[in-house]
């Protein structure tokens, strides 16, 4: 694996090796006392408190950084999924039939409840990763004009290859944080996500 820091401010750009063990991500080096580490979301607060210094944007420290935590994290899965064919949505898909188990299979619909999937990204991610022999469509025994998408063997062999691959590799991209902090922040962002989900 080629790992390049770039300036502050930038994205930290990883690249990865197909053959090498994705837990060999390398965390951070720390933070020089006199120069303290800036993420590109720290610009964004200064630049507003700048500009509207009658404003408090606190919550755009822990929104924003979510929001681009999440865009890295998918960059960094499509990069890590390549090699085995899949993408994110793909990989998405087959996982969540894999963890249904036993008879992983589900109804389109329920698949876009329990993924991060819209409904037309389902139908047609389906499509492609059946077009490879990893799901079939099914008759739905109580729906006559429904379906039940099933993983094929090949399919559970490769969710199975994919899902250990990606919380060895999310490890590695985590563990700046150590494991003990990233217990108490999987704690928080539980609770941030509970609250808001009992408004939808």
């Amino acid at each position: 694996m080629n790992r390049r820091v770039e300036p502050a401010g930038a994205r930290l750009v990883i690249e990865f090796d197909a053959t090498e063990p994705a837990s060999r991500v390398r965390p951070l080096p720390p933070a020089s006392p006199t120069t303290p580490r800036r993420d590109s979301v720290q610009q964004l607060l200064d630049d507003w408190k700048r500009e509207r210094p009658d404003l408090d944007p606190w919550p755009l420290g822990i929104i924003g950084r979510l929001s681009r935590l999440s865009t890295h994290m998918v960059r960094h899965a499509e990069e890590w999924l390549a090699p085995m064919g899949l993408t994110w949505e793909t990989f998405s898909l087959i996982v969540t039939l894999r963890r249904c188990g036993p008879e992983f299979a589900l109804k389109p619909s329920d698949l876009i409840k329990v993924s991060l999937l819209t409904s037309g990204a389902v139908t047609n991610r389906i499509d492609r990763v059946q077009a490879r022999g990893l799901v079939v469509r099914e008759p739905d025994p109580n729906d006559r004009r429904g379906v039940i998408v099933r993983l094929t063997p090949e399919g559970k062999a490769l969710a199975d290859e994919a899902i250990a691959r990606h919380f060895d590799a999310m490890a590695g991209l985590l563990r700046p944080l150590g494991r003990q902090e990233a217990d108490k922040l999987a704690a928080m962002l539980s609770t941030l996500l509970f609250a808001i989900e009992a408004r939808d």
